[in-house]
């Protein structure tokens, strides 16, 4: 094929010579040379979608950092004030409450750093139940009920702001948040319900009575007035203690009781409801039952649904178990359809420091 001068002179590369030496068409060699311009383009084009996701993960991560700091922000201001509250009504003193506070909070991580509490987080004041069923928190009304807790991870709290993985990227260096929660100490009516089958024979019977001492003597110190019953069961089970002010009478009635027989839990609890049924008004009062064993249940009704009854009536339920044959799985799994805790004690100091433990937090409960 004959090439103009005209289009020799417009040849600009070897490979459109290569073309007109072969006798091929310039239209075809200029569709070849013009490929390398579209894949520059799509290079640049990768680019810019390849720093688009770039840009998607780091906003990703960032988010899900924030999520996890607020949710363990939540966390440790819930545990600051319910540890303040619990002092306070311990102590009444707000300067220990404070102490015990910022202690708990300093104890809980909010993104891989303890929190850290100013005395000016923390407000006092008067929590009552209102006719919605919420409480409603009056800050410096006494008499003093109630803790209120701010946490916050802001730049002008003692943690300080929480620096992002990505704030280069994403132009944001800093996230700020916080979380309030009041915890209050109220009223309870609190039924113990304790084995006294043939296994509790001797010392753990001994160990029991002391428990129980240790246990409303710690009432005793608080500035709530929880009105506590006795219940007691072997193979049946009995009614000792109606619900009361007067805490000796419940020291009495464990010291009186006669032991022997067989492990009948789920009886212990029915009498256990029972004395809670003769107690104050549930709409103004927190009802607890604190089921103590030392073996296995053996004898009556599934405890399991006797639980599930008394639990969808209100009663939250806390279990102990005590020494090496008591049955702590099944008494973990009553807790939990309870909405309460279990404990378990080796030995007769353990037994006291629970009870003595379940006596402090029983008056505390999150109202915000």
């Amino acid at each position: 094929m004959r090439q103009t001068t005209k289009q020799i002179a417009k040849l600009k590369s070897p490979l459109r010579l290569r073309f007109i030496a072969t006798g091929e068409s310039l239209h075809h060699a200029d569709k070849i040379c013009k490929r390398p311009a579209r894949s520059g383009a799509m290079l640049v084009l990768v680019a810019i979608m390849m720093v688009g996701f770039m840009m998607t993960i780091a906003l990703s991560v960032d988010i899900a950092q924030m999520h996890l700091t607020k949710t363990e922000l939540r966390t440790a201001t819930d545990a600051a004030s319910k540890a303040a509250a619990t002092t306070l009504a311990e102590t009444m003193s707000h300067d220990q409450a404070i102490k015990r506070g910022q202690e708990i909070a300093a104890a809980n991580s909010v993104n891989n750093e303890p929190l850290q509490l100013s005395a000016s987080d923390f407000k006092f004041g008067n929590a009552t139940l209102s006719e919605t069923g919420k409480f409603e928190f009056q800050q410096d009304m006494q008499p003093y009920n109630t803790v209120q807790v701010t946490g916050r991870r802001s730049e002008q709290a003692r943690s300080g702001a929480v620096p992002l993985f990505f704030g280069g990227l994403t132009g944001v260096d800093f996230f700020e948040t916080e979380s309030t929660a009041a915890a209050t100490y109220i009223e309870r009516d609190v039924v113990l319900v304790v084995d006294r089958s043939g296994s509790m024979y001797g010392s753990k019977f001994s160990d029991l009575i002391s428990a129980i001492m240790t246990f409303t003597e710690t009432l005793e110190e608080t500035p709530v007035e929880e009105h506590v019953g006795l219940a007691s069961y072997a193979e049946y089970a009995s009614t000792d203690v109606s619900l009361t002010p007067n805490l000796n009478r419940i020291n009495q009635g464990v010291g009186s009781l006669n032991l022997g027989g067989w492990t009948s839990v789920s009886r212990g609890m029915k009498a256990g409801n029972q004395i809670m049924q003769g107690g104050r008004n549930a709409k103004f009062v927190e009802r607890t039952m604190i089921v103590m064993t030392d073996g296995r249940h053996n004898r009556g009704p599934n405890p399991e649904r006797i639980t599930r009854r008394l639990h969808e009536n209100g009663i939250t339920i806390h279990t102990i178990t005590f020494g090496p044959d008591a049955d702590r799985s099944r008494m973990a799994g009553i807790a939990r359809l309870g909405g309460g805790r279990h404990y378990h004690a080796d030995n007769g100091i353990q037994l006291e420091e629970i009870y003595r433990e379940i006596a402090l937090t029983l008056s505390t409960i999150m109202t915000q």
